[in-house]
């Protein structure tokens, strides 16, 4: 149920990551192909140790994968919604888009003893050229009572596919920084759940240039699970200089077809550098259900959310050199609904429907969207994001397009595949 969460958000990847440049658009992320048969990626690549085989049965030895990714596609638009052209309009603000991309991740995996593990894994991407490390870590299981997993990869938390307003530690802004976060993380199983408790640090979020780490660059999160049978619990908290302290409560669960989450948030805003100066509490809670209906042919996902921050929730305060920088959520009452369908009529046909509505600004996005897999390792999709509301609205300045469109089209024919060797 947990995967078929994720697929709603993740079906529009298209049009959220359409790029523009006057040399063409960067293509390279767009990859649909994984979300239907794939796990979500925290469960692929946050699985904790303690859940594979035993420890002093594990074998030895490497595994090498390597996944392939092309793609091309065009993606027309226009700079104001078509519902608000008056016919006075000397230029619509009609662009298109003609772009390509390509990636591809090779990675090794090795068990070098029955407690020791190390995976890394080398990304490249086009345009850019861009190459490095996505992955780098470490795995060590003490007596098969304490995991630690420590280096650069990616950790999340929070349920939420719409608004991950309790995935705590994607709350550090990465384009603040100058490098990638590095995690140490240590989980103890205890009883039917467990306890776990992290380090976080990139370097350059509050001193810019910064490349080692230093005490005020690191941040310090703890959570705890209890996964009863008739209820999933998480409990945690996270903080770091210059952020607010947010601690989060999750609750999942489970009626056969049914999936019923509810989260809920407490941040408390600091003056930096002076914790007497704690106050200014606000708190922010959503719930929501997952459903399947016709055995799973459609899947409905809404959630009703409110962000009780606001725009206060920055996690850099004001100076005289640069504006503060706050919550990325819209405040107030917010809904989302997601819908996909696949009616069997081909065996790769999908269609789905993603509506976010913010109350308080009476702004919204919309995007229809349908994919279809005609041959092997191919994907055709087409999704039409567009904003609703007041050209005020936050969706209207900052939509589904990167270049900020209110309204485009996106077509995109893809190519991938994985294969993975063990040794």
């Amino acid at each position: 149920m947990k995967q078929r969460v994720f697929l709603f958000v993740l079906l529009f990847l298209p049009s959220l990551l359409v790029s523009a440049a006057d040399a063409g658009a960067d293509f390279s992320d767009w990859d649909l192909d994984t979300i239907f048969d794939n796990p979500a990626p925290e469960e692929e690549e946050d699985a904790p140790l303690e859940n594979a085989t035993p420890v002093k049965t594990r074998q030895t030895g490497v595994t090498l994968d390597a996944s392939y990714y092309f793609n091309g596609g065009i993606a027309p638009g226009w700079s104001k919604a078509p519902w608000h052209w008056d016919g006075t309009e000397d230029d619509d603000g009609y662009t298109h888009i003609i772009g390509l991309g390509m990636s591809a991740g090779v990675g090794l995996d090795f068990q070098i003893s029955d407690v020791f593990r190390v995976k890394n894994t080398v990304s490249f991407s086009y345009p850019g050229f861009a190459l490095g490390i996505s992955e780098f870590f470490f795995d060590y299981a003490i007596k098969n009572a304490v995991f630690i997993r420590a280096g650069k990869y990616v950790h999340n938390w929070g349920i939420s596919p719409n608004f991950q307003f309790t995935n705590l530690l994607a709350r550090v802004p990465d384009d603040a920084s100058g490098g990638d976060s590095i995690i140490a993380k240590v989980d103890i199983p205890i009883g039917v759940g467990g306890l776990q408790v992290l380090l976080l640090n990139r370097p350059g979020f509050i001193k810019t240039g910064l490349t080692t780490p230093s005490f005020r660059e690191i941040g310090y999160g703890a959570k705890y699970n209890l996964a009863f049978p008739w209820l999933d619990i998480d409990i945690g908290a996270f903080f770091l200089t210059a952020m607010p302290l947010r601690g989060f409560i999750s609750l999942k669960k489970t009626f056969k077809e049914t999936e019923v989450y509810a989260e809920g948030m407490t941040s408390v805003q600091h003056s930096l550098g002076d914790h007497d100066s704690w106050g200014d509490w606000r708190f922010s809670a959503n719930l929501g259900v997952v459903q399947d209906f016709f055995a799973d042919k459609l899947t409905l996902n809404a959630e009703f959310f409110y962000n009780g921050e606001g725009q206060t929730g920055w996690f850099r305060p004001e100076t005289d050199l640069r504006a503060a920088e706050v919550s990325p959520f819209i405040g107030g009452v917010n809904t989302a609904l997601n819908l996909s369908f696949k009616p069997g009529w081909f065996k790769d046909l999908r269609f789905g429907l993603q509506f976010l509505y913010a109350f308080k600004e009476n702004t919204a996005q919309l995007v229809p969207a349908i994919a279809i897999d005609p041959l092997p390792n191919v994907m055709v999709s087409l999704a039409v994001p567009m904003a609703l509301g007041p050209p005020e609205g936050t969706y209207y300045t900052h939509n589904a397009d990167t270049n900020n469109r209110p309204f485009s089209i996106v077509l995109l024919v893809s190519f991938s595949g994985s294969r993975a060797f063990g040794f």
